[in-house]
């Protein structure tokens, strides 16, 4: 398997004795949009030829999968020889790698929210949020499934040795929240693509679909990809970001991380909200990653900074949408990151009491995904960051969404989801 610029799977069946043999499959499946149409993207396109892309299996990833007699590999890809520019697992090994060039080993761990939802053939996307009349935040039993898929989720992750720390109903019916184990960057984010894919598969075959679109119904809070994140250092040692003597028990370089995300804050919304539907949850009201603030376990500010100290010493990103992709999500926030470590930048003050109706700042996420992308190629620092091809790439599919949404003749209505959104994402995420 390997993932998209849209954050979705693509790979192959092979028997097992050719588990160590690369694969060369065409590098359009890197220039798609969800529809299937190769966009014009040079130097990956008609422009060359369509060439070959090469799968390169990482055997280490090995492990058990959710479809019978079947595990599951992660790939790395290459292309001509070197790793694929617009690969977004290349991206986080480049973020990555930066990180290892400071002595730290990034670590982190997803919170997976997304919504089941039933068969409803008058329903655009062919389906309606799922009604459990007993359903309470933090539900188990039937106040919080109905379906037993939550049972099957957890068999599978277990199974599929994602490091599952548990599953849950979350606020709405049909809400649902899964989290993992932190660890390594790449690995985490590994278990976070295969998750997606597993869960929806899971679903499928009970006749639901699972969707991880920020928002699928106006009346109803959004699902987030929350990622946390910690650093340890390279030469051992305890978590970076703790220092039992520092205000607040956070260290300068946890201090740093924090005024780099807040700096860049608008820039990272365009690949941690990537589609239209996500600038629906990025809203006040509803306790998503809105404003440019952190805060001391406060779910009000877009970078929570959890009561616990030592090991867990963490910051929780809230930003990224359900829809986000695993792998650019972490790689665009340990960018951010790392800028403001190598720019010294502090973080200031945290919130404090109602960030929504008293935020701490007037800067904000970008309204709608249009502004998300001019405020992202404004920043230039991360755009270099990030890598010139991965970006005029992976806005190039961005913008090929907002000109079907605009051809369509949809109007932004920040609090109604479309048919348009429903058709268009609910086959996907």
């Amino acid at each position: 398997m390997w993932c998209d610029l849209n954050g979705l799977s693509h790979g192959r069946y092979v028997p097992e004795r050719r588990l160590y043999e690369h694969g060369h499959h065409a590098v359009t499946t890197l220039t798609m949009n969800v529809q299937r149409d190769i966009l014009p993207i040079a130097g990956y396109a008609a422009d060359v030829g369509f060439p070959d892309l090469s799968t390169v299996p990482l055997v280490d990833s090995r492990r058990p999968g959710w479809e019978i007699d079947t595990d599951v590999v992660i790939a790395d890809l290459e292309f001509n020889d070197e790793p694929l520019a617009i690969g977004p697992r290349n991206a986080l090994k480049r973020a990555v790698q930066s990180w290892h060039a400071l002595g730290y080993e990034p670590m982190l761990g997803y919170e997976m929210e997304f919504y089941v939802m039933q068969p409803d053939g008058d329903a655009p996307g062919g389906f309606s949020p799922l009604h459990i009349p007993s359903h309470r935040v933090y539900g188990v039993g039937i106040g919080g499934d109905n379906t037993g898929l939550l049972f099957d989720m957890f068999d599978a992750a277990e199974q599929c040795e994602l490091d599952l720390e548990g599953i849950m109903g979350e606020f709405h019916p049909g809400q649902i929240e899964l989290n993992m184990k932190y660890g390594p960057a790449l690995d985490a984010a590994d278990r976070a693509f295969i998750c997606k894919d597993m869960t929806r598969e899971l679903a499928n075959r009970k006749g639901y679909c699972i969707t991880y679109m920020g928002r699928p119904s106006a009346v109803m809070v959004g699902s987030g990809l929350h990622v946390n994140f910690s650093l340890l250092p390279l030469a051992g040692g305890p978590n970076a970001f703790d220092d039992p003597s520092a205000e607040y028990g956070l260290s300068p370089i946890a201090r740093h991380c924090l005024g780099g995300l807040i700096a860049h804050h608008e820039a990272l919304a365009a690949m941690s909200a990537p589609t239209i539907n996500s600038y629906k949850r990025l809203i006040p009201g509803i306790i998503a990653g809105y404003w440019a603030n952190w805060g001391l376990d406060n779910r009000m500010s877009t970078y929570r900074v959890p009561y616990e100290r030592g090991a867990s010493t963490r910051i929780e990103n809230r930003m990224p949408c359900g829809t986000a992709n695993p792998y650019l999500a972490a790689a665009v926030m340990l960018n951010a990151a790392l800028l403001g470590v190598v720019d010294g930048l502090d973080c200031g003050t945290p919130q404090e009491g109602d960030g929504d109706t008293e935020p701490n700042t007037d800067r904000h996420t970008p309204h709608t995904l249009p502004e998300a992308i001019v405020a992202y190629e404004s920043d230039s620092v991360l755009c270099e960051a990030m890598g010139a091809d991965i970006t005029r790439a992976y806005l190039a599919i961005r913008r090929d969404e907002i000109a079907r949404w605009e051809s369509a003749g949809n109007e932004w209505l920040p609090d109604e989801i479309t048919a348009w959104e429903l058709n268009e994402y609910l086959p996907f995420y």
